[in-house]
């Protein structure tokens, strides 16, 4: 008899920090557009098929969602604030407008993007708004799908839809809540700025991996204590409920820092398939891969779950071009035949885990469709049982032991997205020289705004878009962020601001 397969779906949700110090505005919309599209979509989905899956949310973008809501934080992308810079990033396209695949026409991006004058502009802006709704509310509300088919748009129009995302931007933290208090999910959080918690502790920890490239000296465990500690903090001020997991950035672990997470009280956390490969030294058996390991520190014990890489991959990747019935049906046969043939003393468990936000573009309907078909299935195949991650660890436990947990991230289980390239290796040393600085500062105000600037810059994101693996036409935003954070940090401190950080 097949033994039953429990499964974990966890959607990571994640925007770093867009705002200049001191101000509120975001350079960049993609917190606010995500809200309207894909978390609200997201939600959606559970509400319509409930399923236990796990959410995973950044503070980083959990507090720019508060601070949109109360009204403290804006984008110049906004009808309202719309820059000349903002215009001419959508007419380059560099802001996408998504609206293939939606299930209405879909108007002419070339010719929006090309027109000229005040209602070309109109034109650009009240599109920019309507593309980034989430299909959910596309087909809820019928004034809206009327606006698409007409395709134009009065000075009234661009203020109701910015209203709309106003609105939905603020209902996305209480929908999530109340969906953890009544629905059944799990929301686990992240460390507060997305840092790659190993490199923070010691970017040394990196020689494993890369043991062929330069890395720069870089140690701050008190500063990846802070980035834990506030997220939890700031987590359960948000949610209501401290939470059990953390999803670390990219998947990012090592033993130091897992230990860190274990002392401050996190029950779980979560990485890829291939940290247990390497950790293993060799390609794990699908028993070895579908279940909870303890990891020991001399903090404790903490679970760690592995992801499984083919499946999570399967839906980030591959199954947008399936039809939603096929892709559901081959996940669903994929689980059942782990099932089949387990031989586990207790019941499997498959993680799969990815990026809740940016794969959905590629799908039919925003998603809809795949996840009617997924959420629907889940909740009638013998022998599959959708859980979270907390609620498969109080009925089963964690047995397994392992014993050596390898340094890396999900991405090639090492951490060369972030450190090693010498544009990259800069960064972590303006980092450092800014980290030494505070340290040694006399405690006070100046020192502890200092600081916040510090854990901005510690985020992953600005040494994502050093070096050669990833290209964005916003890299000199990014770039600008990360330096002016620095620069406002020895600012604080009535420092002079070293000219490398120059704006």
């Amino acid at each position: 008899m097949a033994t039953r397969v429990h499964v974990v779906f966890l959607w990571h949700m994640h925007q770093p920090w867009y705002a200049l110090p001191g101000e509120g505005v975001n350079l960049l919309p993609w917190t606010r557009l995500r809200a309207t599209k894909d978390y609200t979509d997201m939600a959606a989905w559970i509400e319509r098929w409930p399923v236990p899956v796990t959410v995973n949310f950044t503070p980083s973008l959990t507090e720019q969602l508060r601070r949109y809501a109360d009204g403290t934080l804006t984008d110049c992308y906004l009808p309202s604030r719309a820059s000349p810079e903002a215009v001419a990033d959508l007419r380059a396209g560099h802001v996408p407008l998504p609206v293939a695949g939606r299930g209405l026409p879909a108007p002419d991006l070339a010719r929006i993007r090309a027109a000229a004058g005040h209602e070309g502009e109109r034109a650009l802006l009240g599109w920019s708004l309507l593309a980034w709704l989430g299909q959910s509310v596309l087909a809820a509300e019928g004034g809206l799908r009327e606006l698409w088919e007409r395709g134009s748009f009065s000075s009234a129009d661009l203020a109701a839809l910015e209203e709309r995302h106003r609105q939905l931007v603020a209902g996305i933290l209480p929908r999530y809540r109340r969906l953890a208090e009544e629905a059944g999910i799990e929301l686990s959080t992240t460390p507060f700025y997305h840092p790659i918690l190993p490199l923070l502790v010691d970017a040394a920890v990196a020689r494993r991996s890369q043991p062929h490239d330069e890395l720069p000296p870089f140690s701050a465990p008190d500063d990846a204590r802070d980035q834990i500690r506030r997220a939890l903090d700031h987590h359960e001020g948000t949610f209501g409920r401290r939470p059990q997991g953390v999803w670390p950035a990219e998947g990012a672990v090592s033993t130091d820092a897992a230990g860190l997470l274990t002392e401050a009280g996190v029950r779980w956390i979560a990485t890829d398939g291939g940290i247990l490969a390497r950790s293993l030294g060799r390609a794990p058996t699908p028993p070895e891969l579908h279940r909870p390991w303890r990891v020991a520190s001399p903090e404790g014990e903490i679970t760690v779950l592995f992801r499984d890489t083919f499946l999570s991959n399967r839906i980030g990747f591959d199954y947008h071009a399936w039809r939603p019935e096929d892709a559901a049906a081959d996940l669903l046969h994929r689980l059942t035949d782990i099932g089949r043939t387990w031989h586990g003393e207790r019941p499997p468990l498959v993680l799969v885990a990815m990026d809740g936000e940016n794969a959905w573009e590629f799908y039919g309907q925003n998603g809809e469709p795949f996840f009617a078909a997924l959420y629907r299935a889940l909740g009638r195949t013998p022998g599959i049982v959708p859980t979270t991650v907390a609620g498969y660890l109080d009925r089963f436990g964690a047995e397994a032991v392992l014993s050596d947990l390898w340094p890396g991230s999900w991405i090639d289980a090492d951490f060369r997205t972030w450190i090693g390239h010498p544009a990259q290796n800069t960064a972590w040393a303006q980092l450092a020289r800014a980290q030494a600085a505070v340290a040694e500062a006399s405690p006070g105000p100046g020192r502890t705004r200092a600081r916040e600037h510090l854990l901005v810059a510690e985020g992953s994101d600005w040494f994502w878009w050093y070096g050669p693996h990833h290209v964005s036409p916003h890299e000199p935003v990014f770039d600008r962020l990360f330096r002016a954070h620095l620069a406002a940090a020895h600012r604080e401190l009535g420092h002079t601001v070293p000219a490398e950080l120059a704006m």
